[in-house]
């Protein structure tokens, strides 16, 4: 059996070594996306360029507009006296938000009367709207309450007005300082992975129909697992220094915490790199045409990861047939998985239904590979 499978491990070894393009695929591309996307995707809203008329003109509505541009979370690009004018902001899109302060805002906050403010918002971008439309009405409640705190602890007479019978003081875990990084980065691990495993495979027998090697493999005296040995353990060591790459980049350059076990870490990951190097060979069995491969390989493998696994939209919030559809995503339970390790240092005591799943997903990639190659060989 070893003198079967060797030549075949060296072949594709040899291949991937004296093909640039296979390494850079392989290793580059992951940490070239991770970079890439690590800084462009996140759920943090920052700088939000905002608006304030100032109808008040006093030292309160002056400190409130100075808290907002003091915060990292807003962008201070006009201040007006007067609300003339203010729709083209909106309109060409300048400022997402104008504050409006009115006449009498700090007679009436002082007296502890109901004070109301007016806040135009662009929707067009509904989730960073409703993001920051928090960000300001907790900036703003915080103010308020200050203002009146201190006054009770200056002259020591109650205001009228109803305060909370109770303060809520959350205590957040796993991500205290609430960084999108740390959610995102794991994910885009699981993204990566599943994308360049099953791309790099499924060029792998489509190049030997189009080099015109197949007929020699296929009268070669080898069996079908043994084939399917051959074609996937030299990327599978590929996808498993990938996996070690990224991690590092993930902790180096994102500060993302790790707080599982290593061991558990690259033993999920060999299960998920299993079956989407199976994917992968499964469709370079179907198809003979390296091209028609690739466009396979994303359709099948990055869509569904990108999309369903609950990367960027949780799956709870999907319909129900797409939840169902979800569960036949591996990157979904190896995505799980990940954020587990990384941010809660969980392990097998928790994952066990992900780790089953990602076994199950191997074994019946594989199979499939094994039965058509063995349909070929025949």
């Amino acid at each position: 059996m070893k003198s079967r499978i060797f030549p075949l491990l060296k072949k594709e070894t040899l291949h991937i070594l004296r093909d640039p393009r296979s390494l850079y695929l392989a290793l580059g591309l992951p940490i070239l996306l991770l970079i890439l996307f690590g800084f462009a995707i996140t759920f943090d809203v920052k700088n939000v360029p905002v608006g304030a008329v100032d109808l008040d003109g006093t030292v309160l509505s002056r400190n409130l507009i100075s808290r907002l541009q003091a915060s990292q979370y807003f962008d201070i690009k006009f201040l007006k006296t007067s609300s003339s004018d203010v729709e083209s902001f909106l309109d060409r899109g300048e400022v997402r938000f104008v504050l409006v302060l009115p006449s009498g805002f700090s007679r009436d906050l002082s007296a502890g009367k109901e004070t109301g403010l007016q806040l135009l918002v662009d929707g067009s971008d509904s989730n960073s709207a409703q993001v920051a439309l928090g960000y300001m009405s907790g900036l703003v409640q915080t103010f308020s309450a200050k203002i009146l705190l201190d006054k009770v602890q200056r002259t020591g007479i109650a205001i009228p007005m109803r305060l909370p019978p109770f303060q809520i003081e959350p205590r957040v875990w796993y991500n205290p300082e609430l960084r999108s990084t740390n959610f995102i980065v794991p994910g885009l691990i699981a993204v990566l992975m599943m994308v360049i495993a099953a791309m790099l495979t499924s060029l792998t027998v489509s190049r030997e129909w189009e080099m015109g090697t197949m007929e020699q493999l296929i009268a070669t005296p080898i069996r079908p697992h043994e084939m399917i040995f051959g074609k996937l353990f030299p990327y599978y060591i590929l996808g498993l220094i990938q996996t070690l790459f990224v991690i590092l980049i993930g902790q180096v350059l994102f500060g993302v915490p790790f707080r599982g076990n290593l061991f558990f870490l690259f033993l999920v990951a060999s299960l998920f790199l299993i079956s989407s190097l199976g994917i992968g060979l499964f469709i370079s069995t179907v198809s003979k045409s390296q091209q028609l491969s690739f466009m396979m390989s994303i359709i099948l493998t990055f869509l569904p990861a990108f999309l369903l696994s609950g990367f960027l939209f949780p799956v709870a919030s999907m319909p129900r047939l797409i939840r169902i559809v979800t569960n036949f995503v591996p990157a979904k339970y190896f995505l799980t998985v990940l954020r587990g390790i990384f941010l809660k240092g969980t392990g097998l005591a928790v994952h066990w239904q992900e780790v089953g799943a990602l076994f199950i997903f191997a074994v019946i990639f594989v199979f499939a590979c094994a039965k058509k190659f063995k349909l070929s060989l025949e």
